[in-house]
């Protein structure tokens, strides 16, 4: 039976990793820092680094699936993904925090099955309405509230002549729909703030790479809605706003209207 790891290059990655490792020969265990801080169980390793024999670590880490989740407060839920390596002399086991992958799905399932309650589109434009693009953004500030992670929106607002027939109108903010879903990402979300007022949500998106969606609406395929011809808009202005802490809906909202001259035609 091993009573500490051999010295040598091994016993210093595991200890510095940034994952979670824990090797098993019989029924002895040794976990490295990053594991054993993560499951506040520092008491159950020497500070010698000898093995430990304590049957809870094997009901905790082993006897679960291989992603699962430890005790812990609702407010910090951590997810593990094992992996199993068969040594010569040991079991190694290592651990990657997955969480942030599990919330996001859970957030992903929890708001389909919002939206699968409610009216969650236009009927005349196939986009969210203004009432369920607010509920999803207040969702993402509360998830960016709680784990910092970035969040930027695109406000686009369209100008029409006064004179333009309503339908020649509908028709041209129906086909600007139409490439904003074909150059945004899957993960964006397209609603309406107003008649001829769209709202992008941009989830793990900072300024930076907001602003760089921008050039794509001085190309050609955007550009091209304002070819001569009869229901094209006059111009078009653009907002853009990264949450910072402190925001909610109704301040970025208002921030990116104080934002509106990024671009015009």
């Amino acid at each position: 039976m091993f009573k500490s790891l051999p010295a040598g290059w091994e016993q210093q990655v595991f200890e510095r990793a940034d994952f979670g490792v824990l090797l098993k020969a019989d029924n002895h265990y040794w976990l490295n820092p990053y594991l054993c801080s993560m499951l506040s169980l520092k008491e159950l390793v020497q500070p010698d680094g000898e093995w430990v024999d304590n049957d809870l670590l094997d009901k905790l880490l082993l006897k679960s699936s291989r992603t699962f989740q430890l005790l812990g407060s609702q407010d910090e839920q951590v997810w593990l993904k094992r992996e199993h390596i068969q040594a010569i002399e040991s079991d190694v086991y290592l651990f990657h925090n997955c969480s942030d992958l599990v919330v996001i799905g859970n957030e992903c399932r929890r708001l389909q099955g919002e939206l699968s309650k409610v009216d969650d589109t236009s009927s005349m434009h196939g986009l969210i309405n203004n009432d369920v693009i607010m509920q999803l953004l207040d969702g993402h500030i509360s998830r960016s509230r709680r784990y910092l992670n970035p969040l930027s929106l695109l406000r686009i607002s369209y100008e029409f002549s006064a004179e333009m027939e309503p339908q020649l109108v509908s028709r041209c903010i129906q086909r600007i729909a139409f490439f904003l879903k074909d150059q945004l990402r899957w993960a964006d979300q397209i609603g309406m703030l107003g008649e001829h007022t769209f709202l992008v949500i941009l989830p793990e998106t900072n300024y930076e790479s907001a602003a760089s969606l921008l050039k794509k609406f001085n190309a050609e395929p955007h550009l091209s809605l304002f070819s001569s011809g009869e229901g094209r808009p006059l111009s078009f202005s653009i907002g853009l706003v990264e949450w910072e802490k402190g925001d909610v809906a109704v301040k970025m909202l208002k921030h990116i209207q104080q934002n509106v001259d990024l671009t015009v035609v």
